[in-house]
């Protein structure tokens, strides 16, 4: 498996606070599968950020390092997690933004209490700049608990979307959860990911996650999710998409108003304008 969004870089930002605990969220990504993950730490996406470019570099480099000396067969690649703010658009123009594994694929997260159409603009403005958004946790934002139209607008643009692993799972409340399911489950997911921030909490176990999807989506789905797009990810190729046929994907009873909204939303995701308006409906996962 290909963990595609974590929080392993030691004394960086709120995830490992040491090398010792790197090392073990290492261990404990290898036991469960894992044999690429991608460090993503937090980077806010404002010029002062980019101070921060050294630093992270070297990190990943002891990281690295430490690795190969204990013998942890763990492949590390080099991301970050951009916090999308008022002046990313002008570091996406000047291609100053730290990109995954070196590809055009950029990894992004917003304040969860945001609108609608800011994330729209901020989303077109870094695809129109050269890159490609990897939308981070879509679940977590309030916009699309109140709206997942428009994660299906964001499928259509062509952007990805990642699921954390503990929304799944109902570490984020029961609201977060039914919105992840929901995605899942309407195939308006491209990958799952940890967004591990430790050894002990949000940790980089992927082995319960797999037992939870077994009893939910066919092997097929869940090797799109966790082995071949995040694969596609680090190579700098381009997604693949559920199969047409969703029921081939989902080997529980599925719940027909997710599907309907996946049939519908492709085809019919209204227009970023609407996006906007239609921003305090109520929410269909509820």
């Amino acid at each position: 498996m290909v963990d595609v969004h974590c929080h392993i870089l030691p004394g960086f930002d709120d995830g490992a606070a040491t090398l010792k605990d790197a090392l073990a969220m290492a261990k404990i990504a290898v036991s469960s599968g894992v044999t690429d993950l991608v460090v993503t730490p937090h980077f806010p996406g404002e010029a002062v950020s980019l101070q921060r470019l050294g630093k992270l570099v070297d990190r990943y480099k002891l990281l690295q390092q430490a690795l190969h000396k204990e013998k942890i067969p763990l492949q590390l690649h080099l991301g970050a997690e951009i916090l999308c703010l008022p002046e990313t658009p002008l570091l996406a123009a000047r291609k100053a933004l730290p990109t995954i594994a070196d590809t055009s694929y950029i990894l992004t997260e917003f304040h969860f209490d945001v609108s609608a159409e800011y994330m729209n603009d901020m989303l077109h403005s870094l695809s129109s700049a050269g890159y490609t958004p990897v939308i981070a946790h879509p679940e977590r934002y309030e916009a699309v608990q109140r709206t997942p139209r428009l994660a299906a607008y964001w499928f259509q643009r062509g952007y990805v979307l990642q699921l954390n692993k503990g929304s799944l799972l109902g570490y984020f409340g029961k609201r977060v959860q039914s919105t992840a399911i929901g995605l899942l489950e309407g195939g308006l997911v491209h990958m799952i990911a940890t967004d591990a921030h430790s050894p002990e909490r949000r940790t980089t176990n992927m082995r319960h996650l797999r037992s939870w999807l077994q009893n939910r989506c066919s092997e097929a789905y869940i090797s799109l999710l966790l082995e071949e797009n995040p694969a596609r990810l680090i190579k700098g190729r381009k997604m693949v998409s559920v199969p047409e046929s969703i029921e081939k994907i989902i080997s529980a009873p599925i719940k027909f108003q997710f599907v309907a909204l996946f049939l519908h939303c492709t085809h019919l995701a209204p227009p970023l304008g609407e996006l906007a308006k239609i921003g305090t409906s109520e929410p269909i996962f509820d």
